[in-house]
């Protein structure tokens, strides 16, 4: 069995656990606040993991007949709905996918039209 000595005694040995505690705290707090900040993050990961390889990664890609994403005039609750139920050779998502995740890659699929 190892023993450790630490210099400054258990006062200073307390001390710098509580430090490394606390910084340990707020660098995951950080991350965690930061990616739930509103879905784009998460849309993004979404279309990236089971979107893109189809409709590329600005949704011109348009393999296996695959619609062009930048020009699509679907309404929020129809891409929800063809993300949930899938399209011609598009798979359905609605035992895959969160529907957080089904809301956040629907979202992110406008953001694609915007940058286009």
């Amino acid at each position: 069995m190892a023993v450790f000595a630490f210099r400054g005694g258990p006062r200073l040995v307390l001390m710098q656990s509580l430090f490394i505690g606390l910084v340990s705290i707020v660098l995951l707090s950080c991350g965690s606040f930061g990616s739930q900040s509103d879905g784009t993050d998460l849309g993004k990961q979404v279309y990236k993991t089971y979107c893109v390889a189809c409709h590329g990664p600005d949704g011109k890609l348009m393999l296996n007949d695959a619609p062009n994403l930048s020009v699509s005039k679907m309404s929020m609750e129809e891409r929800v709905e063809n993300i949930r139920k899938g399209g011609s050779m598009m798979p359905a998502f609605a035992e895959v996918l969160s529907e957080e995740q089904i809301q956040a890659v629907a979202g992110y699929l406008e953001q694609l039209k915007e940058q286009n």
